[in-house]
């Protein structure tokens, strides 16, 4: 879609409606701020509108940035719903990206992993050795500095993901470990920001860029919004003949991790506000702004055909033209 502008759902024609349905066949949906809350209770409508998707024959797969949560844990969360069948292979996942490139490459070296435990379990689950910290863990003198930055083993490869006992010691590690050309650099979800509580907060991207600007070389990035994950998410969908970029549907509710993400990969974008992002920053977008999408909806649910489609509790949610 080529407009300048968001397109709001709830302002199309049946005929504009019934193109748009027409208009995809796959779907990739984020999960926090668009099918759930952060803490995890199912935004009013969201069930009825990915069981309406799955009627007409949609292909969704769920692409988050998540790693607080395992797979199994994402997939046990739609199977409350009652109706929503949601399998492993529906779930895109940061630690699950990385397993499967590392498994690709054949790679078998030691891992230091700056993660949630949940993303060390899927690491350790499927075969590999993660390095263990160095030190005490508690800096409280050079000594202490020294024995964590250089106690450790030398490393064959660093992640990076969502860790919230994230130090200063443990980015000076894997600094030191990626001096060596030969040990490989990982990112998992490389959000600046991410959603938390009545606002957002520091994102794992923020800390990924301190470690990329400290060694002068970019990760692999396999989470959002990174570019490698592009090939990994058309990996899942093999169909022959492909499925063209232009009949895939982003929804997500991120304008820089979700919108501006899917709209370098050629994908058409549908916005949902009852994330982080408020009605009043899309408005403040230029026309043809790189993160402006293509559609919206106050809430995923009203793409359900409902006679009263659940509103969002978003403050900000209104009509935009």
């Amino acid at each position: 879609m080529s407009g300048s502008k968001a397109k709001h759902l709830k302002t199309l024609s049946e005929k504009e409606l019934a193109e748009f349905f027409d208009s995809f066949d796959l779907v990739f949906c984020d999960c926090d701020g668009v099918v759930w809350y952060p803490l995890r209770d199912f935004i009013p409508g969201s069930a009825e509108a990915l069981a309406h998707l799955e009627l007409l024959g949609k292909q969704v797969t769920f692409v988050t940035n998540n790693s607080i949560s395992s797979v199994k844990e994402h997939i046990e969360k739609f199977q409350e719903q009652g109706h929503l069948k949601v399998d492993e292979s529906q779930i895109v996942h940061p630690a699950q990206t990385i397993c499967d490139h590392l498994k690709a490459i054949n790679f078998g070296g030691l891992i230091y992993c700056l993660a949630t435990p949940p993303f060390k379990k899927l690491l350790l689950d499927a075969g590999f050795k993660l390095a263990k910290d160095s030190g005490s863990g508690t800096i409280t003198s050079l000594r202490d500095l020294h024995e964590a930055i250089y106690g450790g083993e030398s490393v064959d490869a660093v992640v990076i993901d969502v860790d919230f006992n994230l130090s200063a010691a443990k980015m000076m590690r894997a600094h030191v470990q990626l001096q060596n050309p030969k040990c490989l650099f990982l990112a998992g979800a490389a959000d600046a920001l991410i959603p938390f509580g009545k606002g957002e907060i520091i994102g794992p991207g923020a800390f990924i860029d301190v470690v990329t600007q400290s060694v002068g070389r970019q990760p692999t990035t396999l989470g959002k919004p990174g570019e490698d994950l592009r090939k990994l998410l058309l990996d899942r969908h093999p169909e022959v003949p492909p499925i063209p970029p232009s009949r895939v549907l982003f929804v997500g509710d991120s304008l820089a991790s979700d919108i501006g993400f899917a709209r370098r990969s050629g994908y058409q974008t549908l916005l949902v506000l009852t994330g982080g992002t408020k009605l009043e920053e899309l408005r403040l977008l230029p026309d043809g702004h790189p993160q402006m999408p293509d559609y919206l909806v106050d809430c995923l649910g009203q793409i359900a055909p409902t006679p009263s489609n659940p509103q969002s509790s978003n403050p900000d949610s209104a009509h935009f033209d």
